[in-house]
């Protein structure tokens, strides 16, 4: 399949469940021949938004509930298994769990050397965990969020929190924004080049720089704005920036959970 057949496959298939391609298609199976060929329902995977020094015998998740309609004006109704599972019946349900770690993505091990978070949307949850493990272990290192979503007034995660870790000292930066509060839309990447030279000093005093959420769009957007900051306020060329960006990497102080 050439490359311009699988980005117009990739996407017709985009929001479309099994169901709509077998309606669409006009496919007739019976019920265990269907079955037969459906692959077993993949885990899914949540970032721990809590730290086990605050809440030791609790997990917190950060979960967005997945609801839409199939077309604008169409009734197909379609929702997120796993979201709306927990939404709606998890209280009523069991659900076994189980635990996949991540040995790299953590707070710096020094609690003094600062850390700057990109955290968009559910992208929060494990930095709500960081700045909870920093507080109770007394570090001295500063730390810097970068939170966005659509709207303030109503995806403002952990807002009441966020500001009092502000007020509190633990967290020194937040860098917000919420893309569909003004006519332009406003995104991290965007926040990011803004405070250029700040966050250039901090990764010359040995800041780490993780970030968490959308693989597709939203970490390569990041990624190519975390470039350019270290280039232009580094000084460097391509290949200079290459190198400092590889030992970013090599050193655990670039640090991603995306998904």
């Amino acid at each position: 399949m050439v490359a311009e057949d699988k980005t117009e496959l990739n996407q017709w298939l985009y929001g479309r469940q099994l169901v709509d391609i077998l309606q669409e298609l006009s496919v007739k199976l019976s019920l265990d021949e269907l079955v037969a060929v459906l692959k077993r329902i993949q885990p899914r995977l949540y970032s721990i938004a809590s730290s086990s020094k605050q809440f030791a015998k609790e997990v917190h998740l950060t979960v967005s509930a997945v609801r839409y309609t199939r077309f604008r004006d169409s009734k197909k109704y379609r929702k997120g298994v796993c979201s709306t599972f927990i939404a709606d019946r998890s209280d009523h349900e069991p659900m076994p769990i189980f635990i996949q770690p991540n040995k790299h993505f953590h707070v710096p091990e020094k609690g003094d050397l600062p850390l700057i978070m990109v955290g968009p949307g559910t992208g929060v949850a494990p930095f709500r965990g960081f700045l909870q493990e920093r507080q109770a272990r007394g570090d001295q290192g500063k730390n810097w969020l970068f939170f966005g979503e659509q709207h303030a007034a109503t995806d403002f995660y952990y807002q009441e929190e966020l500001l009092q870790f502000q007020k509190d000292g633990v967290l020194n930066e937040l860098s917000l924004a919420f893309s569909r509060d003004q006519t332009q839309k406003i995104y991290v990447q965007d926040r990011m080049r803004e405070r250029g030279q700040e966050i250039w000093q901090w990764l010359e005093e040995g800041a780490h720089f993780c970030v968490c959420g959308d693989a597709t769009r939203m970490a390569k957007d990041v990624d190519q704005a975390l470039r350019d900051i270290v280039q232009q306020y580094g000084k460097f060329d391509e290949a200079e920036t290459a190198n400092y960006m590889r030992k970013l990497n090599m050193d655990k102080r670039y640090l991603r959970d995306v998904y």
